[in-house]
């Protein structure tokens, strides 16, 4: 537990130093890496569950996932790309992380079907799985950048992830409290994973979801924060955690059922405490694509 505090202070804090001195391409570079070592991980679990898929073709594929993300949002930076491409009304850049985690939701109640269908198409499906789900998060950062330098998108992106990974906190906080008394949700799945932790999440997420919210409003001048309160305020910012908290518990559920299959206990071994970059990532997947739908919908337009 120890271990896993130090890396989540340790994380934000190179998260804040990054978005300081280096701003939006600070917070870009951040978002290529964990992503890429999520992917390769991801990867690497899909061969454990038997996928036929060629070492060489797996660093290809992590490639790939990273010259897209970089591409698309290196472009709106430059505007070589209108930024009003992927603008309010704009859907999709969330489309394909919709589209799979919506795929992957489905087959998560036959466990063994989520992992033959991954399988199956390795290549294709990590694609969508990781880079396509995150790319959003970068998207919404660069194209407010490229308006006259908005921070605001790189708030937001900020405020979904903070969110979220509170979420994850008090699921785990709730969860441990109750010990032995847990009511497990999915026992054949993750046997950690519990109803009286989802009652955390849900907590966490929405006191999260309003505590940036406040700080963003509050110190709006020295952050870059260009949103109106009328848009986004604490309450309005609780309300719309809840969905992401509800949502990263599947999320979580999707990445166990492959390190079941594959007989690992962590994605990786990088992060003390916490595992690797899929473990840190997992309960992103499917909540970037629809945080930032919802955002296009409730806070933008």
């Amino acid at each position: 537990m120890l271990s896993r505090l130090f890396s989540t202070i340790s994380i934000w804090t190179l998260v804040a130093i990054a978005l300081y001195f280096g701003g939006i391409h600070g917070g870009l570079a951040i978002l290529l890496l964990v992503s890429a070592a999520a992917h390769w991980e991801f990867s690497g679990m899909l061969l454990l569950c038997g996928a036929q898929l060629l070492h060489r073709r797996r660093g290809m594929t992590v490639a790939l996932g990273v010259i897209f993300q970089l591409a698309v949002c290196a472009s709106i930076l430059e505007e070589k790309i209108p930024a009003k491409i992927y603008g309010n009304t704009d859907y999709r850049a969330e489309l394909p992380g919709l589209f799979i985690g919506a795929i992957a939701l489905v087959l998560l109640f036959i466990p063994d079907k989520l992992v033959s269908v991954f399988t199956k198409a390795p290549t294709a499906l990590s694609w969508l799985y990781i880079p396509c789900s995150i790319a959003p998060l970068g998207i919404l950062s660069a194209s407010f950048w490229a308006n006259g330098h908005d921070k605001s998108g790189m708030l937001l992106a900020v405020w979904l992830v903070g969110t979220v990974k509170f979420a994850d906190c008090g699921a785990l906080l709730l969860g441990l409290s109750f010990g032995e008394k847990r009511h497990r949700m999915a026992p054949s799945i993750s046997p950690g994973k519990s109803w009286e932790g989802c009652a955390g999440a849900l907590i966490g997420a929405a006191a999260a979801g309003a505590g940036i919210a406040w700080l963003f409003t509050h110190f709006h001048g020295a952050l870059g924060w260009q949103i109106s309160p009328e848009r986004f305020n604490p309450a309005k910012a609780a309300l719309l955690a809840l969905p992401l908290g509800i949502l990263g518990i599947p999320s979580d559920l999707i990445e166990s059922v492959f390190k079941r299959k594959a007989s690992l206990k962590d994605s990786g071994k990088t992060i003390p405490g916490i595992g690797g970059a899929f473990d840190l990532l997992d309960s992103l997947v499917l909540t970037i694509p629809a945080g930032c739908l919802l955002f296009k919908f409730f806070v933008l337009n």
